[in-house]
């Protein structure tokens, strides 16, 4: 005898950077354990790889192209997900704060937050276009979730080479006047030793574009009882939305 099929709901929400409505389904269980464990390695590509999947594999609309989608698109529909699937609040657990003569602030805390609250937070600085001298530039496209996962593990593996591949793979044009060079036909070596070419200054603002990307933040009060101590916890990052 055959098994029921389980009907699933669908919901609505928006594509950010594109203000696409789509449909989403909830994550099923398969797909939570698949984010939980790559979460528990805390591996940044392993991340970005589950993510990718259970995004994909979440979305009903058809046509809608993953690869394309920004790095934020996908951090604020994967806690969409979350939030369908799983509910809009969780807790979150909170380091003893360091110095601290209180009992209650040398203690962990946990604390109940509603993701609902979180929302995209676009900085004013930020920039697609990056002015390196007089006439000469770069037209910077917005890093995947993949390209993301390979920075932070090329920075804490301090590989240069690997990192300043990525960065190129993250540059569009290079523009010197009118003139107007694609990334695509520039070989990758050439364009690591143009970006190993820039002073310090021009790198900072190369470094600017990816420190200034739009990101999903929320803001978590934690007011201690005893000593009323203050202060706000800025989460960014899947890591931080799922601890």
């Amino acid at each position: 005898m055959a098994l029921p099929k389980l009907d699933i709901a669908t919901y609505e929400t928006t594509i950010p950077s594109t203000k696409q409505k789509i449909f989403i389904r909830p994550f099923l269980v398969k797909e939570e354990k698949i984010l939980l464990t790559a979460l528990a390695g805390q591996d940044s590509e392993e991340i970005a790889r589950a993510t990718k999947q259970i995004v994909n594999n979440c979305i009903v609309t058809e046509g809608v192209d993953i690869d394309r989608l920004e790095l934020y698109d996908l951090e604020y529909l994967i806690l969409q997900l979350r939030i369908r699937s799983v509910g809009e609040t969780t807790k979150i657990r909170f380091m003893p704060r360091q110095g601290a003569d209180c009992d209650e602030c040398k203690q962990y805390r946990e604390i109940e937050i509603n993701l609902t609250e979180a929302a995209i937070e676009e900085n004013s600085e930020h920039t697609k276009t990056i002015k390196l001298t007089e006439n000469v530039g770069l037209i910077m496209r917005s890093p995947t979730i993949k390209m993301m996962g390979k920075i932070e593990s090329a920075k804490a593996s301090s590989n240069l080479q690997e990192l300043f591949k990525i960065i190129w793979m993250c540059v569009d044009t290079v523009y010197d006047g009118d003139s107007m060079t694609s990334s695509k036909d520039v070989p990758v070596k050439d364009g690591v030793e143009f970006l190993e070419s820039l002073n310090a200054e021009q790198f900072s603002k190369v470094e600017k574009f990816f420190s200034t990307l739009p990101k999903l933040k929320q803001s978590v009060p934690v007011k201690c009882k005893s000593c009323q101590f203050e202060q706000d916890f800025v989460l960014v990052g899947l890591e931080n939305f799922f601890a």
